[in-house]
């Protein structure tokens, strides 16, 4: 029987790399990639298979890829995100301006609609090991 394979989550890592705590999330996410995959070779239970994208400072989200993580957060959340900010207007015209208001690390789970703002390696790890298996 043809079946069709999903194809893999995408995260998203906002990253700072003058930031330890950035590096360590970054590090935290590299270890899962890899884990995903040797344990899908060595037949151990699979965990969920990533692709990891890295925007590293001064880049920033787009406004379009703002407007969508705050969807996933909740527009209360905006000044968590984007220092400064009141409102989602107030997060676009921050970021136009230079992207040092955007709260790294921030990691973007894009398929499943959810995020990590802040360097807490607790709810990274949480996110990675409930993506959804093939």
């Amino acid at each position: 029987m043809f079946r069709f394979h999903k194809t893999l989550d995408v995260l998203t890592l906002f990253h700072a790399p003058s930031s330890p705590a950035s590096v360590s999330i970054l590090n935290t996410l590299k270890t899962a990639s890899a884990h995903a995959t040797s344990s899908s070779l060595t037949g151990k239970k699979p965990t969920a298979s990533f692709e990891l994208d890295v925007i590293e400072a001064p880049n920033g989200p787009t406004p379009d890829q703002l407007k969508s993580i705050l969807e996933f957060v909740g527009k209360n959340r905006v000044g968590e995100l984007v220092k400064g900010a009141n409102t989602v207007g107030d997060a676009v015209s921050i970021l136009k301006r230079g992207s040092d208001a955007f709260t790294r690390p921030t990691v973007v789970d894009w398929n499943n609609g959810r995020v990590v703002i802040g360097p807490d390696e607790k709810a990274v790890k949480k996110l990675v090991e409930t993506l959804p298996r093939d």
